[in-house]
């Protein structure tokens, strides 16, 4: 079978996992060459434009961006499992509900969880599009918070969340591995783009709730960019997150997504919009007010930061996450064995 999954110019170790973890879970059945199968595992890659495959397997996959592909219940598609409830509502499958694939980390011998006396520090992981958006480095020195950037060797990412005492996790992967490795997380949101169907898709899928911490934006240019998102029909965060809000918000977006003429003209108008600061005469004067601005939300941040780190936790429970890991593990070993 040869593996797909979303690969981030930059790099994302959520997504990237898939790139070893299956080799490791089920050696010799991946491979680069297209024999016609399509695996299909990580990631929210329902809908993506995959390539073309006779077979497509899906594996713990989620939706949230795109419609259900028209051909989905036809018979070139096997689903094995998927990531949670509200994927399995979209696609009308809801037995197939499991849990992220991620959760089959905790199967590997060198990743055991370690006791929590083994276990040291408060660690943020931003969602990889937030790190080129402002001093992250500078917020979590002024907080006392160490920052692991998503978009490093996912090996070094996994070891790290591993031995933490707390996770505080804008990437999703970021939560679902804390949660994996048994280490408490709290949930936060730095931007529009964080996807509240995509966090309750999986949270559900554990029995826990999604209630994040919306933290202020880093730098002037971080909300200038949450503006666009809204403007250009990507603000993915909801409010108040719960089950009902966010199929409601994803049958608005496939219908935004359905209309030709916003399709095209979406990409003109977010070009545009991203190019309008640096169209603006740059005086002195503004410039040194931004930078004050800029100085003003760092500090916030940091002060946010600072007061998570004894914020209340979560973690699913013990008996839960041990049935997903063994519906997740079954639905592999079928895989694995040809079936």
């Amino acid at each position: 079978m040869k593996l797909y999954y979303y690969r981030a110019t930059q790099g994302n170790f959520g997504d990237d996992l898939n790139s070893w973890l299956w080799e490791e879970l089920a050696p010799g059945r991946w491979s680069d060459e297209d024999d016609g199968e399509l695996f299909c595992g990580i990631g929210t890659i329902i809908g993506n434009d995959m390539p073309q495959a006779k077979r497509i397997r899906v594996f713990s996959s989620g939706i949230g961006y795109r419609p259900l592909p028209a051909d989905f219940n036809s018979e070139r598609w096997n689903v094995t499992a998927l990531r949670g409830p509200l994927t399995a509502q979209v696609v009308g499958r809801p037995e197939l509900a499991v849990a992220d694939g991620a959760l089959l980390l905790s199967t590997l011998p060198r990743l055991r969880p370690l006791a929590a006396e083994e276990r040291h520090g408060t660690i943020l992981i931003p969602h990889y599009e937030a790190m080129d958006e402002g001093p992250w480095e500078t917020a979590c020195r002024l907080a006392g918070v160490e920052l692991v950037d998503p978009r490093q060797c996912g090996h070094r990412v996994i070891e790290r969340i591993r031995t933490a005492r707390l996770v505080i996790a804008d990437s999703m992967h970021a939560a679902i591995i804390a949660d994996t490795m048994r280490v408490p997380w709290v949930p936060v949101a730095s931007s529009r783009r964080i996807n509240s169907f995509k966090w309750l898709d999986w949270t559900l899928s554990l029995d826990l709730p999604y209630e994040p911490i919306v933290l202020p934006s880093i730098s002037l240019g971080a909300y200038y960019e949450g503006q666009v998102q809204r403007c250009t029909g990507q603000d993915f965060r909801l409010p108040r997150p719960d089950r009902e809000s966010a199929m409601a918000h994803y049958r608005r977006m496939m219908r935004r997504e359905g209309n030709r003429l916003w399709q095209s003209v979406r990409p003109k108008l977010r070009h545009h919009l991203r190019a309008l600061p640096g169209r603006l005469p740059a005086q002195a004067a503004a410039r040194d007010a931004m930078a004050r601005w800029d100085r003003r939300r760092t500090e916030r941040m940091a002060m946010v930061l600072h007061q998570l780190d004894s914020a209340p936790a979560f973690m699913s429970g013990d008996v839960i996450f041990q049935q997903r890991v063994e519906q997740l593990s079954s639905a592999l070993n079928g895989i694995a064995g040809g079936r």
